[in-house]
């Protein structure tokens, strides 16, 4: 069946099923594995907004196809696509390998087609793709391009001029010109993260696995949604902050409509029965936005558990508010380091005192979990600051053990790449790091080149070079992993694994991993399911139906 639209997601390194790569602790503590499969959410309201203006959409996830079977042919894949656009995400630099190749080989299948690029780098490296890739014919530059992408499809539909398409890079007589962006305020009313859309182009196209936001989503299926674009804060390595949204997409961040959240947080609970992860500090956004946030979840009767992240510390009314709406809830935040001088450098500081008292309330008012992510590769950290705050972190998880809250702690690096359009990257000399990655074609050719994760690594600082960082990584993930086990995280078995696995790896020798590489080096489990609670719905009941019947054939093929 035709599409109007395709929604491309590539691998990050395209040939990675052919190469022999160790790609370490890169993707220890996200929900995708080492390919980096898991596709932006903008993809499903996209697709949403194409499909409720009358446009055939679908999503096709190479990355996810690609990792499910060594013997998943690409071009026939995409040979069998036919679609007058094919958009592909360049959204953070690890997907430039992948991105381009991609796009290279759907040029060369659909000549006639056009090939679109868009997220976060492509906005950034916009100019360059254009200029140096002949194979991508149009750049969607901007956030909030469901309205972009609409107009594209209904020009090209028309055969009308590019001129009122928003935020469109294009060629014209030998010239790349660029349209004005799309008013963000009016963009945001168009976002809408409808899963029951997703599901059915699934079916339509016949395609579940292409549809799959990452590889293990069947296996425990979870719902996102996200309370703001562009954000208040300026951490330096996030090229999603303040500073990188007014920079590269001038626009300030944008609260979105509270009941609009519980709409999409109860199409999740309806469709999936799944839990759901907030994006944004609900408590940040002050009190005035989170009650009538909760107010409206209370009117829609959420009952599924809810993961919900903090940029600083929170206060007791505004847990206590959370706990009366919400049953089941868990919770994160990432201070980064212990040092909180350290932690000034590279976000908006706060005290461990405050964050500790976050800690208690939390506890108090009934969360189930609590995560605290800790980072390597800070400007101004060095190695023992790396290894106090593991010590710091394991302090944590040991006040907590007799709690009826789980505390978990994390720490891995910053890596691979440092964000385009971020404090680090556009001021380095201020933060102290030298990048090697300062053009898509540079990051291009780290990853065709490199073989481990210490050759993707594409900075170092003036505290750390890139040994310091890899070695402190690995002396982090055994020590973290010892309290682990002392906590009692990890059983004794799991954490010999892990430790000899990581030994292993730092010698060259071989480690414990699959086929699919979504062994993770220091984790041995996705610490990111945060629940396995669900809720029975019909369409819960068809995914455990699909998922015993791919593990029989995929069983069936193996055994071929």
């Amino acid at each position: 069946m035709d599409a109007d639209v395709v929604f491309v997601h590539p691998p990050s390194i395209y040939d990675f099923r052919k190469r022999d790569i160790d790609p370490g602790p890169i993707s220890d503590v996200v929900p995708s594995t080492p390919v980096f499969e898991m596709y932006p959410v903008g993809f499903i309201s996209m697709l949403n907004f194409l499909v409720q203006n009358g446009f055939n959409a679908r999503i096709a996830n190479v990355a996810v196809r690609m990792v499910e079977s060594k013997k998943f042919n690409v071009e026939k894949y995409l040979s069998e696509i036919e679609a007058p656009i094919f958009g592909i995400d360049l959204h953070w630099l690890p997907h430039a390998h992948g991105a381009l190749n991609l796009a290279r080989i759907i040029k060369n299948i659909h000549p006639e087609s056009y090939v679109v690029f868009g997220g976060y780098s492509s906005t950034y490296f916009r100019y360059e793709l254009m200029k140096n890739y002949d194979f991508i014919d149009f750049v969607l530059a901007g956030d909030f391009q469901e309205y972009g992408i609409y107009k594209l499809a209904e020009a090209l539909e028309e055969g009308a001029s590019y001129s009122e398409v928003p935020g469109l890079v294009y060629r014209e007589n030998g010239r790349i010109k660029e349209n004005q962006r799309y008013d963000f305020r009016k963009g945001l009313d168009n976002v809408f993260l409808n899963y029951e859309v997703l599901l059915k182009n699934a079916i339509k196209y016949h395609d579940v696995k292409g549809h799959l936001p990452y590889a293990d989503w069947l296996r425990n299926p979870e719902g996102f949604t996200m309370i703001e674009r562009g954000c208040q804060l300026n951490c330096g390595f996030c090229g999603g902050s303040n500073f990188a949204y007014k920079s590269n997409f001038a626009m300030n961040y944008q609260f979105r409509d509270p009941c609009r959240i519980a709409e999409e947080i109860e199409m999740s609970q309806d469709i999936l029965g799944s839990p759901v992860f907030i994006a944004g500090d609900i408590a940040l956004a002050g009190p005035h936005y989170y009650e009538r946030l909760f107010k409206c979840l209370n009117e829609r009767r959420i009952d599924i558990p809810l993961l919900t992240e903090y940029f600083k510390p929170f206060n007791e009314d505004y847990v206590k508010s959370l706990s009366k709406t919400v049953e089941d809830f868990s919770m994160e935040i990432s201070p980064e380091t212990y040092d909180e001088n350290v932690r000034s450098w590279n976000k908006s500081g706060y005290s461990n005192k405050d964050m500790e008292r976050s800690f208690s309330l939390a506890e108090k008012y009934g969360s189930k979990k609590f995560d605290v992510y800790f980072s390597i590769g800070l400007s101004h950290q060095n190695k023992k600051n790396v290894m106090d705050t593991v010590e710091y972190a394991g302090n944590i998880m040991k006040g907590y053990m007799r709690s009826s809250m789980r505390m978990s702690t994390f720490i891995s690096p910053i890596a691979p790449f440092v964000d385009p359009g971020s404090l680090w990257y556009e001021k380095p000399d201020l933060y102290g790091f030298k990048i090697y990655g300062r053009s898509v074609s540079d990051v291009y050719r780290i990853l065709d080149l490199g073989r481990t994760w210490y050759d993707f690594l594409d900075y170092e600082t003036n505290w750390m070079t890139k040994d310091d960082i890899v070695n402190s990584t690995y002396d982090a993930e055994i020590r973290m992993t010892q309290l682990r086990y002392e906590v009692g995280e990890i059983t004794e078995e799991a954490r010999d694994t892990i430790i000899r696995n990581v030994m292993n790896y730092r010698e060259g020798n071989n480690y414990c991993r699959n086929d699919r590489m979504d062994k993770h080096l220091a984790y041995m489990s996705k610490d990111i399911e945060w629940s396995h609670r669900h809720k029975p719905t019909l369409t819960s009941l068809l995914i455990l139906l699909y998922r015993s019947y791919d593990s029989v054939i995929g069983g069936m093929s193996i055994r071929n």
